[in-house]
């Protein structure tokens, strides 16, 4: 069965290594495999690089919950 839901954190810390998790429907995963810490890193990067800004979100989004909330009146 595929995830469902996928939340991942990076964490990083001044005087250790960084540390990431990933939470999916029925589990969690602590990594820190430097290999795996540095590709979920990049897997973040890439998806933030592909990210509409704040202003295009609020652009994209508006309309349809100004036509969802006119259709609930």
């Amino acid at each position: 069965m595929p995830p469902l839901v996928c939340h991942e954190t990076l964490m990083d810390f001044e005087d250790s290594a960084s540390i990431a998790y990933v939470e999916s429907l029925f589990t969690g995963r602590l990594m820190d495999e430097p290999a795996l810490v540095s590709a979920s890193q990049t897997a973040y990067a890439l998806a933030l690089s592909d990210a509409l800004s704040q202003q295009e979100s609020l652009a994209l989004v508006r309309p349809a919950a100004e036509e969802h909330e006119h259709g609930q009146q």
